[in-house]
């Protein structure tokens, strides 16, 4: 068995944000088929926990993460040609669109990949806002004034179960349909990403992470570790993968952590995508 994959990215250099984010294969599991990417230019993030035999989960991840952030970029550099035209939350929700297509159509073009899918939580931070993007069961948190709060809704069946009143929320950690999600990115040819904005004040932090994680580390632990390592991004990120491993670690685990600096206002008469890279320098 391969030694686990790891990956840490830290950028110091932003003055609004600080990020930090960390994969790891877990201590079960053969190969890691979440990938996490950030991008401090942009000031976009994603996680793509991927699904699908003979690593096709890996490669479905990939292919999500990637495609993201290209529509992504490609989004601002149209807007600085068209500011009244350019949407942050359209632009998240057509790079998982344009995703979920590729990841779809790769898995049409080669038999191997038949069935593979992805989920995906997308961040992408402008004007003291938050657009935010999901689709599976990634999650992306809000830890502000030391409360944590969940800001998506798994596509699960658990989920569904819970609401539903089939099965009590209490029970829900010893339930055997914790993996199992309704929907997921690359299944169909087309889907509908949950898709919404929040306010980011600063103090904020921002985390976006992989079931790997809250399946294994409860939210109560998780706003503990979080908001006692607020001011050491990198070894709250290590910390939470680390629990996840020491309470069983059966699944790859993969968090973003995110922290507001100070305020990120727009300026009236300046283009956004000029105003993203001015922030970041």
């Amino acid at each position: 068995m391969p030694g686990p994959r790891r990956k840490i990215f830290r950028n110091m250099a932003q003055k609004f944000i600080e990020m930090a984010a960390l994969t790891d294969v877990g201590s079960v599991r053969q190969y890691n088929e979440d990938n996490i990417a950030i991008d401090p230019k942009n000031a976009a993030m994603v996680v793509a926990d991927g699904m699908g035999g003979h690593r096709a989960g890996e490669v479905a991840s990939r292919i999500a993460t990637e495609v993201i952030f290209n529509e992504l970029k490609s989004y601002i550099a149209e807007f600085g040609n068209a500011a009244s035209q350019y949407s942050p939350r359209l632009a998240v929700e057509q790079s998982i669109k344009r995703a979920n297509k590729s990841v779809y159509e790769a898995a049409q073009a080669n038999a191997a990949y038949q069935g593979m899918g992805t989920t995906v939580a997308v961040a992408l931070f402008y004007d003291n806002v938050v657009a935010l993007g999901h689709i599976g069961d990634s999650r992306i948190y809000r830890l502000r004034s030391r409360v944590l709060k969940l800001l998506t809704r798994d596509d699960s069946l658990l989920r569904d179960q819970v609401e539903l009143g089939i099965i009590a929320a209490a029970d829900a950690n010893e339930s055997h349909n914790r993996s199992l999600v309704t929907r997921a990115l690359g299944i169909e040819h087309d889907i509908s990403p949950h898709i919404h904005e929040v306010q980011a004040l600063p103090g904020d932090i921002f985390l976006l992470c992989s079931d790997g994680l809250n399946d294994l580390v409860d939210d109560s632990d998780i706003e503990l570790i979080v908001q006692s390592l607020k001011s050491n991004l990198p070894l709250a990120a290590h910390h939470l993968v680390q629990t996840a491993k020491d309470n069983g670690g059966y699944d790859n685990v993969s968090v973003i952590i995110v922290k507001v600096l100070k305020p990120f206002p727009a300026a009236s008469q300046q283009r956004w995508v000029t105003r993203v890279f001015g922030w970041l320098k």
